[in-house]
């Protein structure tokens, strides 16, 4: 609830700023030069840091998953694998009988 607040206070923030400066800016990438109102460039690089924010946090998700099912999968074999020699000195100690 506490994130959910923060981020609509930001987003709040950042839309005031951008109304605020809605002047036409000269931006140059390349050899393309183009002039664009401030408000844009401010709300293009709000939500383009946004979405790279959104997918470094899903790539943080996706391999913290795959660790969890690796150690999973890990954890079930060193478990098989006592098993069997578990059962094997059983089997020893029955056969000396």
């Amino acid at each position: 609830m506490f994130v959910l607040i923060l981020s609509l206070i930001c987003s709040l923030l950042i839309a005031i700023f951008a109304i605020q400066n809605a002047s036409l800016v000269t931006i140059q990438f390349f050899l393309v030069t183009k002039e664009v109102p401030l408000v844009l460039v401010i709300l293009g690089s709000t939500f383009a840091g946004a979405l790279i924010m959104l997918l470094l946090a899903i790539w943080r998700e996706l391999r913290l998953k795959l660790r969890f099912k690796q150690h999973q999968k890990d954890e079930s074999l060193n478990n098989d694998l006592s098993d069997q020699s578990a059962n094997s000195t059983l089997k020893q100690s029955d056969d000396s009988d």
